[in-house]
C-alpha cells in the first residue's frame, strides 16, 4: 500500500520526533526518579518538538515487561540497579510512530539488553513488504535464544493505525 506524500511526511515527522525523544530519554532517566516525572518529561518533550503523545508514556521496570502507565499521583520510583524500558508514541495528525529504549542500571543485565538490541537490529534488517509477521517473530526469537534467553511468549505487539 502506497501512502499519499502528505501522509508519508507525517509518518516521517512522527518518526523523527520519536527517535529524538528516545535518545533524550537515555539522558533523562535516572535511579530513584519518580516514574510519573519521567512520563511527564517524555510527553512534554514530544510536544515541544511539534508532536503529540500517541499514547501515555509507558515505563516498565524490571519484571514488568511492558505497558506500565503511571497513574495520576503515582508514587513509584525507578529503583536502584534496575532495568527500565521507556515506550514512546508520537503522532502527527493521528499518524503514529512507536519506539522504545531500555536503560540498564544493573551490570548483571547488560547482556540481556544487548540481546534485545541485537534482535531489533536483525528484525529491522529482515523487515520488507509482504513479510509474514510470524517470520519476523521467528527472527527475533532465534536471535534471543542464540544468546541464551527465552522470549516472553504471551506478549505481542499492537496496531498503530491512524
Amino acid at each position: 500500500m502506497l501512502f499519499p506524500e502528505d501522509v508519508l511526511d507525517k509518518y516521517i515527522r512522527a518518526g523523527e520526533i520519536a527517535a529524538r525523544v528516545r535518545e533524550r530519554v537515555r539522558e533523562i532517566v535516572r535511579e530513584n526518579m519518580p516514574i510519573i516525572e519521567l512520563c511527564e518529561k517524555v510527553e512534554s518533550l514530544i510536544r515541544s518538538m511539534g508532536g503529540k503523545p500517541a499514547f501515555p508514556c509507558n515505563v516498565s521496570v524490571n519484571e514488568v515487561a511492558a505497558h506500565y502507565t503511571s497513574p495520576p499521583n503515582d508514587k513509584r520510583i525507578i529503583p536502584e540497579n534496575s532495568v527500565v524500558k521507556v515506550d514512546i508514541g508520537v503522532h502527527i495528525d493521528g499518524y503514529i510512530a512507536d519506539t522504545a529504549t531500555t536503560v540498564c542500571f544493573n551490570p548483571e543485565y547488560e547482556d540481556l539488553v544487548h540481546a534485545a538490541e541485537e534482535a531489533l537490529e536483525k528484525a529491522v534488517q529482515t523487515v520488507r513488504p509482504k513479510l509474514l509477521v510470524s517470520r519476523l517473530g521467528s527472527v527475533i526469537e532465534e536471535t534471543i535464544k542464540s544468546r541464551g534467553y527465552k522470549p516472553i511468549s504471551n506478549l505481542t505487539g499492537h496496531q498503530i493505525g491512524r
